[in-house]
């Protein structure tokens, strides 16, 4: 059954199935995923960096380099990291929550001793500044050149070598030496494993849309660049997910429920859940994510050369948005493509409050499915964890109920 809305639902006696066990062991593995392990980890002679958790994870891996996600600075004191990014940077009130505590973040942290910043020079340009100002608290930062390609034509030979230069100076930046390409394909297909392992999770959950929640499915998509420090674990993760939603799809559900996508992501954990409940206690399903890739790296071609067109397609498909440099304008191409694939009858569109990149995609689409039938709802979430207010959790209980 696919996910669309049942018109004459079977009503059932008994409840719905119990949440999968695999959510517990996600919980404890995401727990183990802090910045303390990871500054234990840097006092104990490991390779860490700030970044490196995205497209090009693997030749991070591949380099015995731990990736910290840029998320962990907004994980604690995030309301004092902001005041310090308005006070001493004269960075505007109104302005993004993310680039805030992540510029005040980085300076109050004293005694971090993760000192290593790397980023895409692609990525949302604000985010950039920033950063530029930690070189000033003795960050060192290392830039992936800005290189990008919307449409298929662009792609060129020398695009992709230009930027398999780039991820060699990467290597030689973490290791002092150029990338062993039998580790980073060794990575590579390591990542496509889970990336299918994934793609499975979610053609099975549609089968039993409420027996994983959105908000415990989420970590397993972002988990899928860091693997929360734990690859070994994170797969068996995965696994355990998977042999019981095969065994919740032999019960599909059989009340009605309506079908949406999700573009972008909530800002912060308990904001983020609160409003995924929101949703799925007014029968609304979460059946599509614009942030999972759908696609697998190429293991046929060089590695480095994989992660070059990796990226390429994935700006040319309007995929991972920002953190590889997407096209504000292309991001609906993968949700008309999901709107086909999940029979979704509506998008719920997310944005960090005062993000220039979110907002402008949020217009852009705004405009372009209301002329096209579509029904959009726009939400917007600070980086902070807090619960959302009331006004966004009845915005979202009457937009499913229009769609009913």
């Amino acid at each position: 059954m696919s996910a669309t809305l049942i018109e004459k639902p079977v009503r059932q006696n008994h409840a719905l199935p119990k949440q999968p066990k695999a959510a517990e062991r996600l919980d404890a593995l995401r727990k183990s995923y802090t910045l303390a392990a990871a500054q234990q980890a840097v006092a104990e002679g490991e390779s860490v960096v700030w970044g490196g958790t995205f497209w090009e994870s693997p030749l991070l891996h591949a380099c015995d380099t731990q990736t910290v996600n840029l998320a962990e600075l907004w994980r604690e004191d995030s309301y004092k990291s902001e005041a310090i990014a308005e006070s001493h940077f004269q960075i505007p009130s109104e302005f993004c929550s993310m680039i805030k505590t992540i510029i005040g973040r980085l300076r109050t942290l004293k005694d971090n001793n993760i000192k290593r910043i790397l980023y895409f020079g692609s990525i949302c340009e604000p985010i950039a500044m920033v950063l530029e100002h930690a070189r000033r608290d003795a960050y060192e930062l290392h830039i992936i050149e800005t290189v990008t390609s919307f449409n298929p034509g662009d792609k060129r030979p020398e695009m992709v070598l230009f930027l398999v230069k780039e991820l060699q100076k990467v290597s030689v930046w973490l290791t002092g030496k150029p990338a062993d390409e039998d580790r980073v394909r060794a990575e590579i297909r390591r990542k496509n494993t889970i990336a299918r392992k994934l793609r499975r999770i979610l053609q099975l959950r549609l089968k039993s849309p409420f027996y994983l929640p959105s908000a415990q499915l989420l970590p397993l998509l972002v988990g899928e660049a860091h693997y929360y420090g734990n690859v070994a674990e994170f797969e068996a993760v995965l696994d355990q997910f998977i042999v019981e939603l095969e065994e919740a799809a032999k019960t599909p559900e059989t009340e009605p429920y309506i079908p949406l996508l999700l573009a972008g992501l909530f800002g912060a954990s308990q904001s983020g859940a609160t409003l995924l409940k929101s949703i799925e206690d007014s029968r609304g399903f979460v059946a599509g994510f614009v942030i999972h890739s759908s696609a697998d790296y190429r293991e046929d071609i060089p590695p480095l050369e994989a992660l070059a067109h990796y990226v390429f397609d994935a700006q040319s498909r309007g995929e991972l948005g920002e953190v590889c440099g997407a096209s504000a304008t292309h991001r609906r191409i993968r949700v008309e493509e999901l709107l086909k694939e999940t029979g979704s009858r509506g998008i719920i569109s997310s944005s960090t409050t005062g993000c220039p990149y979110g907002s402008m995609v949020q217009q852009l689409e705004r405009d372009y499915f209301k002329k096209n039938g579509i029904p959009l709802i726009a939400l917007e979430t600070t980086v902070h964890n807090e619960l959302p207010t009331e006004e966004q959790i009845t915005r979202v209980k009457a937009f499913i109920e229009m769609l009913s």
